[in-house]
């Protein structure tokens, strides 16, 4: 799972970050939208912050 920033199609001037679990058959989705001043950049912040936990639960995975 990834997360990645994309406009809204439903708001404008709205971002959504999302992320999909391609390697799951049940391709479970996740989403956070943000709206408002610096929304793209909030949404940004939480991508990375959210894949930056990703890298750590993965790494604790592999040391079991």
């Amino acid at each position: 799972m990834k997360y990645e920033v994309r406009k809204s199609e439903d708001r404008a001037g709205a971002y959504v970050a999302v992320a999909v679990n391609e390697g799951d058959s049940r391709g479970e989705a996740c989403s956070a939208l943000f709206i408002g001043p610096e929304a793209k950049k909030r949404a940004q912040d939480y991508a990375e912050w959210q894949n930056s936990q990703l890298a750590v639960t993965g790494e604790q995975l592999l040391r079991r």
